[in-house]
């Protein structure tokens, strides 16, 4: 990613919301489309839409949801390169897994592979984007005194 391809960031280096919203509404299609087993898209796919919710109606996100979700994408890229890889013609009927089923290895093509690692990155670079304020400090923020006279 080039610097000049993110319109979110502002002269004086703060982020802001919209653009980032919009790469995560991007992300969400993205991520419904990819060839990743249920229970791994489901995590996402939550995950990603919570943080959205929070960035949409505070303007920040916690650092633990986006830590959460950085594991969880972490953990996919994971999973996608230890995949078996083959051509399609070649490659077993994939096997269903119940949401939350632990499984070995799961296999797909090059080009699955591929596309699932460039979605996946990209949502990284999304998430060092989103703007975090530590846990707690928010609530300090609105006990705080107004200095307006």
């Amino acid at each position: 990613m080039c610097s000049n391809d993110s319109p979110s960031e502002k002269d004086d280096g703060t982020t802001e919301v919209q653009p980032l919203l919009d790469s995560y509404e991007t992300h969400l299609e993205t991520l419904r489309l990819l060839p990743l087993p249920q229970y791994r898209s489901r995590e996402l796919l939550t995950a990603t839409e919570e943080l959205r919710d929070r960035l949409a109606t505070s303007g920040f996100v916690p650092p633990t949801q986006l830590q959460h979700l950085l594991c969880v994408v972490a953990e996919a890229i994971d999973d996608v390169r230890a995949a078996a890889t083959g051509e399609p013609d070649r490659l077993p009927e994939a096997p269903r897994y119940p949401v939350g089923t632990p499984r070995d290895e799961y296999t797909m093509t090059p080009d699955e592979r591929e596309t699932v690692l460039d979605g996946l990155t990209n949502l990284q670079f999304t998430l060092v984007e989103t703007p975090t304020l530590p846990d707690g400090w928010r609530r300090r923020l609105e006990r705080r005194p107004s200095t307006a006279a």
